[in-house]
């Protein structure tokens, strides 16, 4: 039997950064993870480092949060942040009417926009439609999010928490209305281990609710599976978006040797689901060709999808179009919520909000625990 403070779920950038946080204080941590470190969610999504201009009108406190952690993310884990830089392109089609309203929320959210000129813009990306009408510079950036969970490892076991990548959760031990222990399953050897802790952070991504369920607290999550594409070759010289409210295959960016353009939006109730769909590929394609006719031509290399774990804390019916939910998390104490005690849950967020994320959770889990340790990841650099 293996004893620690903290038993957190998930090994995704979350996950990490909230043991990382916990160590960091000096607090035993144990992390599980059913497969390997960064194999859900953040280890698939397209890289993209918001500055939160995407989220300026439709969501503005996720796009605060995002413009702040966007500069501490620069200055602390700076490896693993590709400095691409972000432009926003009104395309031939798209409404004019909606910049005034997007530049008012970057300036409210205190994002630093400037808009270039046409040519300039065209200079700076060649394969930009030649019709398009304006361009904006943002501080978006590209994140290497295995380089990330990498540094964000390797900086929690220093500290001395105990990774077990491979390891399934099969169910907790309660005592009452207390969730006192876990067993979980090495994948790899088959053999089975039982945890004691004080305290276990769900952080499992799509999976918190089937973790949540483990516990007898039901936790109605909306999934949503976003495909990518992949295009060989270097198309883009930055994160380049549509200058228009939130939709499918708004954006396209560089990584290496590629570039990757997405995302979809198709609602699944499986947390597992990575099927891409012919619709998808051709879609991403064709949307992207309107700000970059040149991609009509491109190969596609390769194509994947992850999926989002959204939550309403309103507790409102699902939306068929999930663009219009909050891209914001929840730190969940499930004594108060649901009578079960030991256990807590942070869902929701984006990836550029991950050391947040972990901050919120790592303080609720201090507050419980009775630890006065305050949070030191923003001004401690990693890597």
């Amino acid at each position: 039997m293996t004893r620690a403070d903290v038993l957190v779920i998930g090994g995704g950038a979350t996950g990490l950064g909230i043991a990382w946080d916990l160590a960091l204080r000096g607090i035993s941590v144990i992390l599980v993870e059913m497969g390997d470190l960064s194999s859900g969610t953040s280890g698939r999504y397209h890289g993209l480092l918001h500055s939160g201009a995407r989220y300026v009108v439709s969501d503005p406190e996720t796009a605060r949060e995002c413009m702040k952690e966007n500069a501490i993310l620069r200055r602390i884990v700076s490896r693993a942040i590709d400095e691409t830089g972000g432009l926003f392109v009104l395309a031939p089609g798209d409404d004019p009417s909606f910049v005034e309203p997007w530049m008012s929320g970057c300036r409210s959210a205190g994002i630093p926009v400037r808009e270039i000129s046409v040519p300039e813009a065209r200079k700076r990306e060649p394969m930009l439609h030649p019709g398009i009408h304006r361009a904006f510079e943002v501080p978006d950036a590209v994140c290497r999010s295995l380089r990330l969970a990498t540094f964000l490892a390797q900086a929690a076991q220093a500290r001395g928490a105990q990774l077990l990548p491979f390891h399934r959760l099969d169910g907790f031990i309660m005592d009452s209305h207390r969730v006192d222990g876990a067993v979980t399953t090495d994948g790899r050897s088959g053999n089975s281990m039982e945890l004691r802790f004080r305290l276990a952070v769900n952080a499992a991504g799509p999976w918190a609710g089937n973790v949540a369920a483990m516990a007898g607290i039901a936790l109605p999550l909306d999934l949503s599976r976003g495909a990518m594409v992949a295009y060989s070759g270097r198309l883009v010289n930055s994160a380049v978006q549509r200058l228009c409210a939130p939709g499918d295959a708004d954006a396209i960016l560089p990584r290496g040797r590629v570039s990757i353009g997405g995302t979809t939006a198709v609602a699944t109730t499986d947390p597992a689901d990575r099927r891409i769909e012919q619709w998808e590929t051709r879609m991403i394609t064709r949307r992207l060709a309107e700000i970059l006719p040149g991609l009509a031509n491109s190969k596609v290399v390769h194509a994947w999808s992850a999926v989002r774990p959204l939550f309403d804390p309103q507790g409102r019916a699902a939306s068929a179009d999930t663009r219009r939910w909050s891209r914001g998390f929840s730190v969940l104490d499930h004594a108060g919520s649901h009578g079960v005690e030991g256990i807590v849950t942070v869902v929701g967020g984006k990836l550029a909000t991950y050391r947040l994320m972990a901050e919120k959770t790592a303080d609720l889990a201090c507050g419980k625990l009775g630890f006065e340790q305050p949070c030191r990841t923003a001004e401690t650099e990693i890597g």
